[in-house]
Order: structure tokens, then C-alpha cells, then sequence
């Protein structure tokens, strides 16, 4: 079983610097008040905050705007797919949360009847250093997805935060090489084990979530809702794109780009009729697949509770709100259900 090896915080930068000489290495820094992701640099200053980082990876493995195709605009047969890219690369400092929503994507892309090969050439050359939580922020609540903040599950190399130093421990074959730093010194010391807090947003089952499919209840859960859809790109398992050419001087692209089933063009038909033309049946849309549709596609639900979808919300609401909204209703539901039941059999 591999040990569990210290790194000075006073080596942090000499530690990155000497994997960037191989690596494209990617770790969190501030900017403009918010954490996010960008490529190691030794004169930026860049730390690892304690709970989740604003502004998830998605874009490393699925871009926002992804060219897949080129072609020339004069000539029929000329469409060629992009050249996958291979360079090395770690992203240090992702949360448990994080590793669990590229786990779900790997379903979606890998583990599907059409493999995305773009996809997987980005999973293929990244490293995943991932670190454990030593807190759980306002909106988290992972630990009512069947995570917790410390969970190594799915990363390459783990690493927490300890006093004035990091512990350090190779998860995967592909760690090993990162575990072989002169600056890594094996160690008995491992990260305190901790009860964390759950029940915050607690949900029914996907097939009761199911079974209110009809329900008037959604009418209510989107009276406020503005179907923006910031929450779709803020999360990490929401995956749904559309594919669109586009031309300048004569070349073309054909590339992929987020959408969002929040938005009214989303189901719209090239004949002008939308199955959603109604906030109440995009928000339903969105909740189930959360909640249900996912499960019955991929056997798990794809909230991983990391709470995005609150912190960018003009409103201040979110699906796992909805969520647990709609489970009280279920349980209410099963109450009345239960009490008309023994009022018919006194009778």
C-alpha cells in the first residue's frame, strides 16, 4: 500500500516549477475575487483553497467552444477532423466533487454506444492531483451524493493540506511518476479522518422523482426561475451541446458548443413547435435528469453536490434546493396517502 509523503510548503513552487518542465500543470488562483483554473506560472501568485474552487475543469476536457472539424468552404470533400492533442498535462488541486464530475462525463463520452475521441484524448494526457477538503463551504453538500470531503476516489494522486506542510499519496499507476519527486519524502503521518455534516439536501429516489412527473408542483418551483441557464454552465456534469459550422475568408469549422436545456431554443423544432415552451417544463427537464433521467441512463445521479449552481445564480436557488423541495412533497404525498389508508380501513 503506498505511504504518504510530505512536501514543505517552502518547496511548493520549486515542486511545480520542476513538473511544468514536463507537464502543462493547471492549479487554482484568484482572480477577481472568485478561484478558478489556469496553467502554472512561477511568477503568479496561486494557492489551494480549502473547499470547492469557483469555476469547475469542465472546460479542460469538454471546451465551451470545441472545434472537431475544418474544411474549405470551396471544395465538397474537404472536411477533415481536428488532430486530437497529447501534450502531458496534471491538474492539481480538483476537490472530490470535481473528480466525480469527470467520472460522470466519462460515462457519457467513453462509456456510450459513439466514444467521444476528443474527450478522451484530453483524459488520456491529464493527471489528476486531487485534493481532499479540509472544509465544507456554505453551498456544499456532497455528502448527501454519497461523497465526503476527504474522499481520494478516482484521483491519480491525493494530496491534503496539513500545518505547514502537504502529505502527498499515489492513488494509480499514473501518479507514480509525480510520487518520484526529490521533494516528496516518504512519511508515517496521514490526514485526520472527520464526521462530516449531511441531511442539507437529502432527495427521494429517481423513481419517485419519477411518479411526479405530472405533478402541479413545478409550476411552483419555477415561479421565480428566469431559465438562464448560468447554472447549466457552471455544472460539471451537464454536458448537452450542439454542433454549428462556422466561415471566414473561405475556411471553415465545424465545432461543438455548450447549450443548455434551461433555454427556450433548446427544444425547438426546425418546424417552429417546442416541447418546452413553458419555465415549469424546462426546470422539470432539468431536475429530473438530475435526479432520474441520469440514473437510468448511467446508474447514478450526476448532482456530485459541489453547490456551483447556487453561487451563480442571479436568484440564489438551485436544483438541489428544487430537489429536496420536491422530496418534502413526495413524503408529504406518502403521508396523505398512508393516513386516507387507515381512515378507510376505521371505516
Amino acid at each position: 500500500m503506498s505511504k504518504w509523503h510530505k512536501l514543505k510548503r517552502t518547496d511548493l513552487k520549486d515542486f511545480l516549477s520542476r513538473l511544468a518542465e514536463k507537464w502543462e500543470v493547471w492549479v487554482p488562483y484568484r482572480v477577481d475575487g472568485k478561484w478558478e483554473f489556469g496553467i502554472y506560472a512561477p511568477d503568479r501568485e496561486m494557492d489551494f483553497p480549502e473547499s470547492v474552487i469557483h469555476v469547475s475543469m469542465k472546460n479542460l476536457f469538454f471546451p465551451k467552444r470545441r472545434p472537431i472539424a475544418k474544411y474549405e468552404e470551396d471544395s465538397k470533400w474537404s472536411m477533415q477532423p481536428v488532430a486530437a492533442d497529447d501534450k502531458p498535462r496534471i491538474v492539481m488541486g480538483l476537490h472530490p466533487c470535481d473528480v466525480a464530475g469527470i467520472e460522470y462525463m466519462d460515462k457519457v463520452f467513453l462509456n456510450s454506444e459513439h466514444k467521444d475521441v476528443l474527450y478522451e484524448s484530453e483524459r488520456k494526457r491529464t493527471v489528476l492531483v486531487g485534493m481532499l477538503c479540509s472544509e465544507m463551504a456554505d453551498n456544499c453538500h456532497c455528502t448527501d451524493r454519497g461523497l465526503t470531503p476527504d474522499s481520494a476516489s478516482g484521483m491519480d494522486v491525493a494530496f491534503a493540506k496539513v500545518d505547514d506542510y502537504y502529505l502527498f499519496k499515489g492513488m494509480t499507476d499514473r501518479g507514480k511518476e509525480i510520487m518520484q519527486s526529490e521533494y516528496l519524502k516518504a512519511v508515517g503521518d496521514a490526514p485526520e479522518k472527520r464526521k462530516w455534516p449531511a441531511g442539507k439536501y437529502a432527495i427521494a429516489s429517481p423513481e419517485e422523482f419519477m411518479d411526479m412527473y405530472d405533478d402541479k408542483i413545478w409550476h411552483e418551483l419555477s415561479d421565480i426561475c428566469l431559465t438562464c441557464g448560468i447554472c447549466t454552465y457552471a455544472c460539471p456534469t451537464c454536458v448537452c451541446f450542439l454542433v454549428t459550422d462556422e466561415k471566414f475568408k473561405g475556411k471553415g469549422e465545424r465545432v461543438t458548443v455548450w447549450d443548455s436545456c434551461q433555454l427556450q431554443s433548446y427544444s425547438r423544432m426546425a418546424g417552429g413547435h417546442n416541447t418546452r415552451k413553458t419555465p415549469a417544463s424546462r426546470v422539470r427537464n432539468r431536475t429530473l435528469d438530475k435526479f432520474a433521467y441520469s440514473h437510468l441512463r448511467y446508474g447514478q445521479i450526476s448532482c456530485t453536490g459541489c453547490g456551483r449552481c447556487v453561487m451563480v445564480c442571479p436568484l440564489k436557488r438551485s436544483f438541489p434546493q428544487l430537489g429536496a423541495r420536491l422530496s418534502e412533497r413526495i413524503r408529504d404525498k406518502k403521508k396523505s396517502k398512508a393516513g386516507t389508508g387507515a381512515r378507510s380501513k376505521e371505516d
